[in-house]
C-alpha cells in the first residue's frame, strides 16, 4: 500500500511538472517573468507558461495591478487577454506614468490585451482613463507605461479641468501632459473668459475760472 501511494505521488508530481495544473481553492498564485497572477481557479501549463481562468483574476507588476472577470495568456511571454469589467490601476509615485510625484490613475474597459514584455496595454470597449487632473474616453486606448504615452482612437473625448477636446485620435504624453489631436474636426471647448469690466471714467473736474484782475485805477493827474 505504501509503495502504491508513493508511486501515485511520484506520478502526480511528474504530471504537474510536465503538463497542465488545475488549481481551484483556496487560490492559485503564479509568478511569471513579466507579471504575477492570482485567481481561485486556474488551468496552467508549467512547461509552456500558458494559462486560462474563468474566475476573477488579478495580474500585478511593480506599480500596477489589473483585475478582470476572466483571462488567458502566457506567463513566460508576458501576453494576456483580460475580459469583463477590466480595471487597471497605476499606483502613482516613483515609476508611475506621470512622474514620481504623480497621483494614481485608472484605466477601465471591457477587454484588455496585455503585452507584459513591452509593458503596454490595449483597452477595447468602453475604454476610460482617469486621473486627478484629466480624464479621457475612446473606443480604443493603448497605454504605454514604459514610455509614459497614451494613444486614444475613435470618438475621443479628453477633459482636463474645464476644458474638453474631441477628436478622432489623440496622442498624449502622460508625463508632460502634452496632447496632439488629429482627425476632422477637432473641437476644443473652454470656459468662457469673463469680459473685464472697465472702471467708470471719472468726468474731468471743471477748473475754476481765474478771477479777473481788477482794472487799474486811473492815475492822478
Amino acid at each position: 500500500m505504501a509503495r502504491r501511494r508513493a508511486a501515485a505521488s511520484a506520478a502526480a508530481i511528474a504530471f504537474c511538472a510536465a503538463g497542465a495544473v488545475t488549481a481551484a481553492a483556496p487560490s492559485a498564485h503564479v509568478a511569471g517573468r513579466y507579471y504575477t497572477l492570482e485567481t481561485t481557479a486556474l488551468r496552467y501549463n508549467v512547461d509552456t507558461g500558458a494559462f486560462a481562468s474563468d474566475a476573477p483574476i488579478r495580474i500585478t507588476r511593480p506599480g500596477l495591478d489589473a483585475v478582470a472577470e476572466r483571462a488567458e495568456g502566457n506567463t513566460k511571454t508576458g501576453a494576456a487577454i483580460m475580459r469583463g469589467n477590466v480595471k487597471v490601476h497605476d499606483r502613482g509615485g516613483p515609476g508611475s506614468l506621470q512622474g514620481k510625484n504623480a497621483a494614481p490613475a485608472t484605466l477601465t474597459c471591457d477587454e484588455l490585451d496585455v503585452d507584459g514584455k513591452a509593458d503596454t496595454y490595449k483597452a477595447v470597449g468602453h475604454a476610460r482613463y482617469e486621473s486627478d487632473i484629466r480624464s479621457a474616453t475612446a473606443d480604443t486606448m493603448v497605454l504605454d507605461r514604459k514610455h509614459r504615452k497614451l494613444h486614444l482612437e475613435g470618438a475621443v473625448v479628453l477633459t482636463e479641468g474645464q476644458s474638453t477636446a474631441r477628436a478622432a485620435a489623440v496622442d498624449m504624453d502622460l508625463k508632460s501632459g502634452e496632447a496632439v489631436s488629429s482627425g476632422s474636426p477637432v473641437m476644443l471647448t473652454q470656459p468662457a473668459s469673463p469680459i473685464p469690466s472697465s472702471a467708470p471714467t471719472a468726468a474731468p473736474r471743471a477748473s475754476a475760472a481765474p478771477n479777473p484782475r481788477p482794472a487799474p485805477s486811473p492815475s492822478a493827474q
